[in-house]
């Protein structure tokens, strides 16, 4: 009778291990069937959907011009980020007087979730850039200069008018 009991209870706690650790990996393979599906639509559809991408060099990107630019500029169509993986997005503004005379941009926080995939992806980017895209118009181009780990991207307004930022507020909520 002890022998049965203790084996009841080995496989119930194997069946509630396999269980937890197998929703762990669902999760984590939702994730990426979701950046998976972006991409398919982005090939697709031939448009980039609103979030970060790798610029390359190869040409297995699409091109893209730099809004308000003349710069051009080949995009990864595999998303870093899409848009549901941000968690708010805010306008501020600083009295910093220093180069400008008030510094205002659009804040962009990332879900807690996906910190780590932001971090990894401008670890891996420093010296290169990485592009932001908002309803399918690369926005910004910055060149990474070091590993980000904060969950924290700033669109800078540069030259973009207050009214621009609230847009893109909008389409990035």
């Amino acid at each position: 009778m002890r022998h049965l009991i203790f084996t009841l209870i080995v496989f119930s706690n194997l069946i509630i291990a396999t269980s937890c650790s197998g929703q762990k990996k669902s999760d984590k393979v939702t994730d990426q069937v979701n950046l998976e599906l972006v991409y398919n639509q982005n090939l697709q559809d031939s448009t980039l959907a609103t979030g970060w991408y790798y610029i390359i060099d190869t040409e297995k990107g699409f091109v893209r011009q730099l809004d308000k630019s003349d710069e051009l500029y080949l995009i990864d169509p595999r998303p870093i980020l899409v848009k549901k993986h941000f968690d708010k997005t805010e306008i501020f503004e600083t009295d910093f007087k220093g180069q400008y005379e008030d510094y205002i941009g659009l804040s962009i926080r990332i879900n807690k979730k996906y910190v780590d995939l932001w971090a990894d992806a401008t670890g891996k980017s420093i010296g290169k850039r990485l592009g932001l895209i908002i309803d399918n118009k690369l926005v910004n181009a910055p060149q990474v200069n070091a590993r980000i780990e904060g969950g924290m991207t700033v669109l800078n307004r540069g030259v973009y008018t207050m009214e621009e930022l609230e847009i893109f507020k909008k389409l990035i909520e």
